[in-house]
């Protein structure tokens, strides 16, 4: 079985390749881009699993890359993470998102997300039903 593949979206290029290089650690295929604009591209020419974002970003930001891809029929099922600095998310962008991150987090946060997303098992333990990853902080 191939590896889940992930697309990290993100301006802060020292944080993208230290969250690729531990993603790749556990199993994961990771590309990277460096705005909204550069990732739709991406998803142009390559399968992608997930999405892990950030909010604030020049060119196309995290919330215009969710809008784009959920507008889309190619890729409106892609699970899409947001990572941002910012205490509150506007409720229309918490719609366009399957989970949210708050930076700072920890590696364990981020990787039981992804788990959450791509409906691995989490915790490496049983999923509880009906549980959703929206709002994960």
């Amino acid at each position: 079985m191939a590896a889940d593949s992930i697309l990290i979206v993100d301006d802060e290029f020292g944080l993208a390749e230290m969250l690729r290089d531990m993603l790749r650690d556990h199993g994961y295929e990771v590309v990277l881009a460096i705005n909204g604009r550069l990732a739709f591209e991406v998803l142009g020419e390559q399968n992608v699993d997930l999405v892990l974002t950030d909010l604030m970003m020049p060119v196309m930001d995290g919330e215009e890359l969710a809008t784009a891809m959920r507008t889309s029929e190619q890729y409106r099922d892609t699970p899409i993470i947001m990572m941002t600095s910012l205490p509150t998310a506007v409720p229309q962008q918490r719609e366009l998102f399957d989970a949210i991150l708050r930076k700072p987090f920890s590696p364990e946060q981020l990787l039981r997300t992804i788990r959450g997303c791509l409906d691995i098992n989490p915790d490496a333990g049983p999923d509880p039903a009906g549980s959703s990853p929206a709002g994960v902080a």
